[in-house]
Formats: C-alpha cells, sequence, structure tokens
C-alpha cells in the first residue's frame, strides 16, 4: 500500500461548532486547519525558538506564556470562519456583533469561550478529519 498522501495536512475540515450543552450546531462553520499543516507548523517553529531563546537568556517561561502559546496554536487551525444564523434565521453574535475574521479576534474569543476552543482543537488534531475517503 502506498501511504503517502494518506493524511492531507493542507485541505480544510468543515467544523460546524455545537452547542455544548446540545450537542446541536448553532449555525457557526470554521474552516479548521490539520495541526499538521504548514500554517500550524509555522507557528510550532516560532514558538519553539523563541522558548529557546528564552531558555538561553534564562528567562522565565510562565503559565501566562504557555496559554497564550496554546491559543495561539488553536488560532493557526483557523484558516476562516462564518457565524451564519441562528435557529430563528438571525445573525449569531458575540457581544452582540459578528466577529471578524483576524488572529486577535479569534483568539479573544477562544481565551473566553472554551468549548469553542476545545472544538476547534479537537477537530484539527483528529487525523481522520485529514484523511482521503
Amino acid at each position: 500500500m502506498e501511504i503517502s498522501g494518506l493524511v492531507q495536512n493542507e485541505e480544510l475540515f468543515t467544523l460546524n461548532v455545537e452547542n455544548p450543552k446540545t450537542g446541536k450546531p448553532v449555525g457557526i462553520t470554521i474552516m479548521v486547519r490539520s495541526a499538521g499543516s504548514d500554517a500550524a507548523m509555522a507557528v510550532v517553529r516560532e514558538q519553539t525558538d523563541d522558548l529557546l531563546s528564552r531558555q538561553q537568556r534564562r528567562k522565565m517561561i510562565g503559565a501566562d506564556m504557555v496559554e497564550d502559546n496554546e491559543l495561539d496554536m488553536a488560532v493557526s487551525y483557523v484558516a476562516s470562519w462564518d457565524w451564519g444564523l441562528d435557529a430563528n434565521g438571525k445573525p449569531n453574535t458575540y457581544e452582540n456583533k459578528v466577529p471578524g475574521n483576524d488572529p486577535k479576534t479569534i483568539k479573544a474569543i477562544f481565551k473566553k469561550e472554551g468549548w469553542i476552543y476545545a472544538q476547534v482543537v479537537g477537530a484539527a488534531r483528529d487525523i481522520a478529519n485529514f484523511t482521503k475517503a
């Protein structure tokens, strides 16, 4: 069996965000990159270089930095998102507005809404989402 190409790290997976209480889709769709994608691996390399540099300078690596790095990784998994409509046909919003697609906004929402963060990270790290059918 030819195994090269079984995993398509550069393909996108469509994640339909689910309500953490009901498990039903909320109408938000996120196009998720694989954790092995070039974009995600670039973040890993950047973070590793930074950590090694800090270590060589004997700088402290605190919990805030680790948390921030994890959030940045999760943001790198998001190619785009569409906040869509709720069950009543009204736009899904966050703090009364439809959020933008920029990394700063995505990171802020992931930091406050761990349930969305968890769904994105789970989808990005599930290799089955990026294998050929």
